[in-house]
């Protein structure tokens, strides 16, 4: 990969990545958008990250931003002022409307974009109106099987939102067909936990190692992955290597739900934000939802390889040099202000709760070029 950005100095920053862990005073090196070990030029634009956490762009692995859709934010924007340089679009589209995705948001997007597919071949076509599985006609495994054919470059995945406000009585048989089109296009399974017909053990059983359980910390009665201590199936599902991801979204997530399972010792694998058109009120960005959890008791490291490193991988960039700061990694570089100071959160469920320190943006560099802030060296 080639850029015509000048090289960049990162120095004097706290550098962490999940290869090499912490390098206090460190500096990050880029040339021609990649991570370079030295440059050979001594022309560079040197960024002076004294104060801040220097980490591999964010991936986000549960977005929704298909351009002009209903639920569909700014990818582009987003992206620059909250570090994350990697998307991933949990099942806008489906069948019918992935080549429409493909062509207005994936291919002209500055942001690298993959996809999971919609199990409904018309995919989230409204989040208010009505559920995308309700008519089963549209869960077609032949449409999803022939896309994933079509568009293997951008797709991950395949998604389906088994819960009671999506598909009704149909989502348990939505579920069933997904995972049917997943087994057949050797892609991993993203299950949306919600309320019942299709119960969380349901759910846990039909997950294979790879597969994702999304909103893992929901707070719908009856169908939580803990109330007072994690259920059987939750344990079950972690030893043989199912993904519990956050995905925060405006009602995804359960403060209290949460801080049963990291007491538990059961961390969320990957923290993703589900930002789209109804939630960014409640959860702005990736930073937030990692604020967040730093609040609950999770480490720095532990949150900063959840929302870089092992979401990388969960999709498959990792091989394509995502999520990394070692040499000959792709150049995207985020530095945030750790800030000390009692802040108050809130979940999806109406509760609060503490934390003293909040991830602040501060520097986003996008395969080599600065995106945020407008200008950046001297920094």
């Amino acid at each position: 990969m080639s850029t015509n950005a000048a090289p960049i100095l990162i120095e004097n920053g706290r550098v962490h990545d999940a290869e090499r862990g912490w390098r206090d005073h460190g500096s990050v090196r880029i040339a021609d958008g990649v991570i370079v070990e030295s440059h050979a030029d001594a022309d560079v634009v040197a960024i002076d990250a004294s104060g801040l956490l220097v980490v591999p762009g964010l991936v986000d692995l549960h977005t929704h931003i298909f351009r002009g859709q209903d639920a569909g934010v700014e990818p582009d924007e987003l992206g620059a002022r909250t570090g994350v340089t990697t998307m991933v679009d949990a099942g806008s589209a489906g069948a019918h409307l992935f080549a429409a995705f493909e062509a207005t948001t994936i291919v002209p997007a500055a942001t690298r974009i993959v996809a999971f597919l919609n199990i409904a071949s018309i995919g989230i076509t409204s989040f208010r109106l009505r559920g995308e599985l309700q008519t089963l006609d549209y869960c077609d495994t032949g449409a999803a099987i022939a896309a994933v054919e079509r568009h293997r470059e951008h797709l991950v995945g395949i998604k389906v939102r088994a819960s009671a406000d999506v598909g009704a009585d149909n989502a348990v048989e939505a579920l069933r067909r997904a995972r049917e089109v997943a087994d057949a296009t050797s892609l991993p399974l993203m299950v949306h936990l919600g309320p019942a017909p299709a119960t969380v053990d349901q759910i846990l059983d039909r997950l294979a190692p790879g597969d994702i359980l999304t909103h893992c910390f929901t707070g719908f009665s009856g169908n939580k992955v803990a109330d007072t201590a994690p259920r059987p199936s939750v344990r079950r599902a972690y030893e043989r290597g199912v993904v519990f991801d956050v995905g925060h979204g405006g009602s995804g997530f359960d403060a209290t739900v949460a801080r049963t399972m990291i007491d538990a010792g059961l961390l969320p694998h990957v923290i993703s934000s589900d930002v789209h058109h109804y939630s960014i009120d409640t959860i702005p960005g990736l930073p937030a939802a990692m604020s967040k959890m730093l609040a609950l008791g999770m480490t720095l490291e532990s949150v900063i390889t959840a929302a870089t490193s092992t979401p990388a991988a969960v999709v498959g960039v990792r091989e394509r040099g995502v999520g990394s700061l070692t040499p000959g990694s792709v150049a995207d570089v985020a530095a945030f202000r750790l800030v000390d100071g009692d802040v108050e959160f809130a979940d999806g469920h109406g509760h609060t709760f503490t934390g003293t320190q909040q991830l602040v943006p501060a520097l986003t560099i996008r395969r080599g070029s600065v995106v945020f802030p407008a200008d950046a060296s001297g920094h």
